[in-house]
């Protein structure tokens, strides 16, 4: 299947954040610190003119682990349909080069823990126990080393 990737506004992911990630709030409440950060990436993965993918990465500290320059990745996800065809992998691969370009080191998240072994096999290392999240279940902290 061809696909896309491309950058979009923050508001262009929030209906995918609320119909993937958290069916639960309204749209207006899926606000994320750092979407406006004059740094952010919103990457958007289309296949033809369907946004069917998200990924926002932005400036963030993480206070766990040293890190220079630290972007936490938010509100990553890919419908149903659409995926196990490459599309998450671009999302993060998009993100990581975007980071570098910008002197980051490290990327964190939380990540699902329905979606550990695409993190896993990406080279994210997860860091801690699991948690859980109201409404959204359990979750890990991922870091990744930006080479």
């Amino acid at each position: 299947m061809n696909y896309a990737i491309h950058p979009i506004s923050a508001a262009a992911t929030r209906p995918l954040r609320q119909h993937i990630l958290r069916p639960h709030q309204a749209i207006d409440e899926l606000v994320y610190p750092g979407d406006d950060h004059p740094l952010a990436l919103h990457a958007g993965g289309f296949i033809g003119d369907q946004l069917v993918g998200i990924a926002s990465f932005a400036p963030e500290a993480f206070p766990d682990v040293p890190a220079r320059a630290a972007w936490r990745l938010r509100g990553m996800g890919v419908l149903p349909a659409f995926r196990r065809q490459g599309i998450g992998q671009a999302l993060l691969q998009t993100g990581i080069e975007h980071v570098r370009r910008h002197g980051g080191d490290m990327i964190w998240c939380h990540g699902r823990t329905s979606a550990l072994p695409f993190y896993l096999a990406f080279g994210f290392v997860t860091h801690g126990a699991e948690f859980v999240v109201p409404h959204t279940g359990p979750h890990y902290i991922l870091l990744y080393w930006v080479k």
